[in-house]
């Protein structure tokens, strides 16, 4: 298949803001506090820890943390995920007490400074190793000294995970310049992957390129699709080879009601993360 390049144009991203009438960031003993922290997108969610429902939501573009005055003032529990980020999936057996640099520098070759951590994925008997931003890290700790990190790869392949069943299910992340997949069929994980991807046709390539990788043609397949930078144009083309597709999100999905966010399938990775974090 043939495809022409379109030159890449940065979106707009549009600030969003949603809180429950009931949301008191200084309720005490009530929420948990989840972050996405890039160059080019802050936002925070939180969710109340008794019921599931996330109360409150803010984003905007640029690092700085929007509606901080809205935060929590003392969350019971902080996680975050922050961009850029290197990251690898290894198994259990395979990871010797100080193998961990090697696996992850086998993957992508030169690594930048930063604290090496990793997030055990039991469903897998897997690690996910990763390198993050450490000044999103500096910054978010000073504040919440909490606070733990969930790489992004492990939030989504907890997330594709929990979405499985007979059809194999693709679910696809859209941030500047990244497109993250997650590949599954019930609770077999058959792809994890990211690629560095500047326009609409460079994400549909790789989507077609994974299934392929996996046996998959891309009618067989269900596809969710989210994340802070995917754009009407990019949904548009996938839907035209793709055609088991939707929001990985949906305003009707029971922890946004009451709510009124709209397109909360570009905060999916934010909103997952309680989940994940739990």
């Amino acid at each position: 298949m043939i495809m022409s390049k379109l030159s890449f144009v940065p979106l707009p991203f549009m600030r969003a803001a949603a809180f429950l009438p009931t949301y008191d960031p200084a309720k005490e003993r009530a929420w948990h506090l989840s972050i996405w922290a890039s160059a080019e997108t802050s936002a925070w969610c939180v969710h109340d820890l008794a019921t599931g429902r996330c109360a409150a939501l803010s984003a905007d573009r640029g690092s700085a943390m929007p509606d901080d005055n809205r935060l929590p003032h003392r969350p019971v529990t902080v996680s975050f995920t922050a961009l850029p980020e290197l990251s690898t999936l290894v198994p259990e057996s395979a990871l010797a007490p100080g193998s961990e640099e090697r696996h992850l520098r086998t993957v992508h070759g030169a690594l930048p400074t930063g604290v090496l951590r990793d997030e055990p994925i039991g469903a897998l008997g897997a690690r996910c190793l990763y390198l993050h931003d450490e000044q999103a890290e500096q910054r978010l700790v000073a504040r919440f000294p909490n606070a733990r990190p969930l790489p992004l790869q492990a939030v989504l392949v907890h997330t594709v995970l929990a979405r499985g069943g007979e059809k194999p299910v693709l679910l696809l992340h859209r941030s500047a310049k990244r497109l993250d997949l997650a590949i599954a069929r019930g609770q077999r994980l058959l792809l994890s992957n990211t690629f560095h991807a500047m326009t609409p046709e460079d994400a549909l390539y790789y989507a077609l390129f994974a299934l392929e990788q996996c046996g998959t043609r891309p009618e067989e397949a269900r596809c969710l699709i989210g994340g802070t930078h995917l754009s009407a144009a990019e949904e548009d083309l996938l839907k035209k080879y793709l055609p088991d597709i939707a929001h990985a999100v949906v305003p009707a999905d029971p922890r946004l009601t009451g709510l009124g966010l709209e397109a909360p399938h570009r905060f999916a990775a934010l909103l997952e993360q309680h989940a994940c974090a739990s």
